[in-house]
């Protein structure tokens, strides 16, 4: 049987994509922890298909998109709407890990909601300043 694609993972918490290229490539896109933006590294295919003993999570494209955006809101900062997107739901989790307690199911949801909306947001400035944001599904 033929491979899907794109292929969605988590390896040692970096979110990792698998894409088909127009040609019938593959390319392999790892998110930057330094500046939040997806950069070409081949290297993962191997570490992923070939096994290792590495921590390594099978995702949704939902769940990709929610780790992407914990990755970045936990390892960048700045300024602007995306970021204060951070700063909101770091404080909720944080607060949570604070009392100690779960997040209640409204509080998962909204932090759920927030992801996606900041995820929009930070790939959008990425693509208005040339930079390579989220892959696009082939």
């Amino acid at each position: 049987m033929a491979e899907t694609y794109p292929q969605y993972y988590a390896y040692e918490g970096r979110p990792v994509i698998f894409v088909e290229t127009p040609d019938g490539g593959l390319a392999v896109w790892v998110l930057s922890g330094r500046t939040g933006e997806f950069v070409r590294d081949r290297s993962y295919l191997e570490k992923i298909w070939f096994g290792t003993t590495a921590d390594i999570e099978t995702l949704t494209r939902d769940e990709f998109i929610q780790w992407v955006e914990e990755f970045r809101g936990r390892r960048l900062r700045g300024e602007g709407p995306a970021y204060a997107l951070y700063e909101t739901i770091n404080g909720i989790e944080d607060a949570a890990r604070a009392e100690p307690r779960r997040l209640t199911p409204e509080e998962k949801a909204l932090i759920h909601t927030l992801r996606l909306r900041v995820h929009d947001l930070f790939d959008a400035e990425l693509r208005a300043q040339g930079r390579q944001g989220t892959p696009e599904d082939a």
